[in-house]
């Protein structure tokens, strides 16, 4: 039997697999990022908490699935950007608000949120590399216009 041109014309191609061993390392940091602000800052204490619990949905639930997509990658990676930055900003401004003064370097390695930030920030170079890995040939020529 004859198959329907149809069908090959709206399938996107399968993410290589580099993506998606990629994808599931930033997943991972996602889960454990967010199963560990649960377990120091319970939701239920207090509504403050609410903010940082959302980013680590949208970083566990709707970020692979759009770094997996060719079209959405390009937002994931904007979605994940856009998340360190509240995280890291939002754990410095509560390391910095319960820090004791006068505070030394190692009150600020060991007992601040630098080690938390510094893992957080490795999702950039992650993602970095998922939109590298899933639009590998850069911007589109100067002739060519449009969505494609």
């Amino acid at each position: 039997m004859q198959e329907s041109c149809m069908t090959d014309t709206f399938r996107y191609p399968r993410p290589p697999r580099l993506a998606v061993f990629l994808v599931a390392a930033h997943f991972c940091l996602s889960l454990g990022g967010l199963l560990l602000h649960l377990r120091i800052h319970p939701v239920v204490e207090s509504y403050f908490h609410w903010w940082a619990t959302g980013a680590g949905l949208i970083n566990c639930l709707l970020l692979p699935l759009l770094f997996l997509h060719p079209r959405g990658v390009g937002f994931a990676c904007v979605l994940n950007v856009l998340t360190v930055i509240l995280g890291t900003l939002g754990m410095a401004y509560f390391s910095l608000h319960a820090m004791t003064w006068p505070a030394s370097v190692l009150t600020i390695i060991l007992h601040s949120t630098l080690p938390d930030i510094i893992i957080l920030l490795a999702k950039l170079p992650l993602g970095q590399m998922i939109l590298e890995t899933m639009r590998p040939h850069g911007p589109r020529p100067e002739g060519q216009r449009g969505c494609r």
